[in-house]
């Protein structure tokens, strides 16, 4: 599970990059090209946790008892 772990990070790191950079893009079809990546990219991040990272459960609040 570790690996998928690093791997959501790379991908969610590298779609963050795109988009930054698509900001900066002198063309259209640059910034286009970017966004569509960065897309991709968090697609298969989510992809990838929903098959390999279980959910975390909210904590019972457990205040007041003894």
């Amino acid at each position: 599970m570790i690996d998928a772990i690093d791997t959501i990070d790379e991908l969610e790191e590298l779609a963050a990059w795109h988009r930054l950079n698509a900001e900066r893009a002198g063309s259209s079809w640059v910034w286009d090209a970017r966004l569509r990546t960065a897309e991709d990219l968090e697609r298969r991040a989510a992809e990838l946790r929903t098959r390999h990272v279980p959910e975390r459960r909210p904590a019972r609040h457990t205040a007041g008892r003894n």
